[in-house]
């Protein structure tokens, strides 16, 4: 939780323990109450006042098909609503933005979409990235 000070991750930490009832996934479920159960992000969240409608109504009106996720990294992503738990995010070199990939069983990586993936979005995941190559089907 590198981020847990940023307004927006704030933010949708609140919506997410406002509306965490809906998630139908119980793997989900659990990630999320984890993430929510971390001390200084409760913390934060409980000293903070709500500003849910500005946020959500950003949410709303820049997703249209896409939704929020959470990587094992405590990253924010917004992406398809076709992502799967266990798909990945990829920088792909030259391009603008990450993408979420999925692993097939012959091990080529179909393309589900592009992603906004909060933290990683201004270069700050090159650095620190191994390459390689994959085929994308």
């Amino acid at each position: 939780l590198t981020r847990v000070g940023d307004d927006r991750f704030l933010d949708a930490a609140m919506l997410l323990e406002n509306d965490i009832k809906h998630i139908k996934g119980n793997n989900i479920k659990r990630g999320v109450q984890q993430l929510l159960n971390n001390k200084v992000l409760k913390g934060n969240v409980r000293n903070r006042t709500p500003k849910l409608s500005r946020l959500g109504s950003e949410i709303i009106g820049k997703s249209l098909g896409r939704l929020p996720f959470i990587t094992r990294k405590g990253h924010l992503v917004l992406s398809s609503e076709y992502v799967k738990q266990g798909d990945v995010v990829a920088l792909i070199k030259g391009s603008q933005v990450p993408f979420i990939l999925r692993r097939e069983s012959d091990g080529q990586y179909q393309l589900i979409g592009e992603a906004y993936v909060d933290g990683i979005m201004d270069g700050e995941a090159m650095e620190n990235s191994e390459w390689c190559d994959v085929n994308i089907v």
